[in-house]
Formats: structure tokens, sequence, C-alpha cells
């Protein structure tokens, strides 16, 4: 895009399941602790990114890796990283079928303060049978009714953070009387990953970023080109949207896709069929993106998420830059295999790179500010 270089924020989803996000017995295998999170998200403070997101997962897929059979409490462990930290926002994730609203109202707001009005909620309206159902807590909704949910949820959500008592009979919630203090000091910034032209819609009217996964191929531009011609039919044109972007850095191209062949090496075929047969079972998996890439991992025998891009950081940084130019992107969301050594190649490497294609982050300024003390 040409003229005045585009503010780019960048942030990452922090490991909370063993083995992150590479489902191989060659990957780095992840320990899912509080104290390796933490090092990662201080980590990513200090390169200057500017959010860290845990996601919520109830239940693993066993194989070889025993892929994310041990993974920590999103609203928890970022109440933790809360506390832990100073600058960079923490956004949690939760289940609205599961937590009722009243509850979460509560939660933010007590995050709010632990945060000092840093903390964020990423909403999911449910898409895995299995891994609610096993605790009991699995509404059988179709997807326009999982939204349906979504939109009285945080509604009650919202009126709890700013009136004083909260009556409310709907379809399905209800509060008598209820009573929430304290108020959060600012609203919590929520995003949602709904990636359907319904789940847009939602998005765009009752949150704050759209959240969804992002490549460089013309599927992952279009569907975010459609969240932004979808907030300016509802009269919504500053909506912001996040891409969640795996990338696998190396230094040269050869190098990387070297990594990415000895993950696909030691893809979990067991896991990812597990996996598979659970998204399978959603009555909205057609319409369910994030199923549908389990699927299709399942169905390649992929250790990696679709649409993951490795290169040297000159690549990286171009594949990047193509992305967020092209598909009006405003935040990425990072997922690498080493969350330490290759976060730092992104955050000192990568993100200066960007600047040749008019995209300016934090990240690079703290770079530019590391070179300039280590001259001196």
């Amino acid at each position: 895009m040409a003229g005045s270089a585009r503010t780019l924020e960048l942030g990452v989803f922090i490991p909370v399941g063993n083995g992150g996000w590479i489902t191989s017995t060659n990957s780095p295998q992840l320990p899912a602790t509080y104290e390796y999170n933490k090092q990662v998200t201080l980590l990513a403070e200090k390169l200057g990114l500017d959010f860290a997101l845990s996601m919520a997962k109830w239940r693993g897929y066993g194989g070889e890796t025993n892929h994310w059979d041990v993974t920590l409490e999103s609203i928890t462990t970022m109440a933790g990283l809360a506390e832990a930290t100073q600058r960079i926002k923490i956004w949690g994730t939760v289940h609205m079928m599961i937590f009722p609203p009243a509850i979460v109202a509560k939660m933010s707001a007590t995050l709010d303060q632990i945060s000092g009005g840093r903390f964020g909620l990423n909403l999911v309206s449910g898409s895995n049978p299995y891994d609610l159902s096993q605790m009991g807590l699995w509404k059988d909704l179709n997807h326009g009714q999982r939204y349906d949910l979504g939109e009285e949820w945080i509604k009650v959500v919202r009126r709890l953070w700013t009136e004083d008592r909260v009556d409310h009979k709907g379809t399905y919630f209800e509060l008598n009387d209820c009573m929430s203090y304290p108020k959060p000091s600012r609203h919590p910034t929520i995003i949602c990953a709904g990636q359907s032209d319904r789940g847009f819609r939602f998005t765009v009217e009752n949150c704050d970023v759209a959240f969804f996964w992002g490549s460089d191929d013309p599927a992952s531009i279009k569907r975010a080109l459609r969240a932004k011609e979808i907030a300016r039919e509802m009269n919504k044109p500053d909506f912001k949207t996040n891409a969640l972007v795996t990338l696998i850095p190396g230094r040269t191209d050869e190098e990387a896709q070297a990594r990415l062949d000895h993950y696909n090496a030691g893809v979990d075929k067991i896991a990812l069929a597990t996996q598979a047969v659970e998204y399978s079972t959603d009555v909205s998996v057609t319409i369910n993106q994030a199923a549908q890439n389990f699927l299709k991992q399942n169905e390649t025998f992929s250790a990696v998420l679709p649409g993951t891009m490795a290169g040297s950081p000159e690549t990286l940084a171009k594949r990047l830059a193509y992305l967020v130019n092209e598909g009006d992107i405003d935040s990425v969301t990072l997922i690498v295999p080493d969350f330490i050594g290759d976060l730092e190649t992104v955050g000192r490497e990568v993100t200066p790179l960007l600047r040749k294609y008019g995209i300016e982050t934090f990240a690079a300024s703290k770079a530019a500010s590391v070179e300039e003390e280590a001259a001196r």
C-alpha cells in the first residue's frame, strides 16, 4: 500500500498446551507450565510485542506426543502473567457456552485491576463437542444458535460492567437483581475467532477485533477482506482485524524448509486423527473454519497448521507484509516452533524488515534501540 506507513500490532499465542502448535515427535516438546509461559511472555514484552494471548483447551489428543494432554487454564494463567508484566496486553480465552456472563464480568474486572487496564477477552462460541461434553457442559446448538447465545452473553456482560443492578430473562441466561462490583476501569478489548459471515457479523456488532487464521494465500486474504467489508456494511469502518500466523524461521529459506520437513517427518498421526474425529462430530463442521483447518491437517498428515510460512527473515517479512497489506490487517498473532529462540528471531530480525514494505511495529523500534545501545 502506498502512502504513510501502516502501524501493525504484534502478539504471541503463548503455548499453554504441551507441544505448542506443532504435532510432531521431531518438534520442540514445549512444556505446558506457567514458568515456561511466563518466560515467553516476558520475552515478548522485552521484544516490544503488543499482546500475549492464551487459548482455552480442556482435553488433549494423545498419540505419541500426548498432544495437548496437559494444558493450563487460560484466565488464571493470564492473571499471573498480568502481575508478572508491566506493558504488554494480556488476553485470556473463555468459552461462552460454559462460563456464565456474571462470572466473567467479575473475573474481567479483577483482571483489569491486576493488569492496570491491559486485560482483554477472546470469546469462543464453541466448536469441539468432545472438549466440553466430557464435563457435561456442551450445549448441542447449531451454528446460528451459538452466536445467538453469544449475543445474549456479551450484552449481559457489558451491562454488568456499567449498571448497578441487572435483571435479565433471556433464552440462555437469567439474572435477578444481579450486582457486579468492582467495575473495570475500561471495557476490556474483546476479540472473537468467528470466521463465517455469521461469525463476522457477531464480532463486528459485539467485539473490537475479528481474529482468524492467516497466511499469504488468496483464501486467507479474501477472508480478511470479508471481515472489513462486513464491518463497513454495518457502519463500523474502523473495526480491526487480527490474523493468526505460524512462522518457521531459518537463516536461509532452505534451512527453514528443512525444519518444516523434519517436523512433518515426525508427524503424530494418532493425535491428528483424534483431533479430526472430535471436530468432525460438530454439527456445524462444514461452516467451522477451525474445524476445517484441523481436518485438512489430518488429511495431509501435516504437523503444522495450514498456511504455515517457512523461510529466512527476509522471506518471512515479505510474505507477512503481503498478507498485512493485501488483507488490510491491523494486528498479527504469532505462533512459532520454539517460543524463545524463534520468537527472538522474529522480534529482532523479521520486524525491522517489515519497514521495507511500509509496516511499522513497536517491536522494530525496540530492536533498533537495542542495536543503537549495543553500538555505543
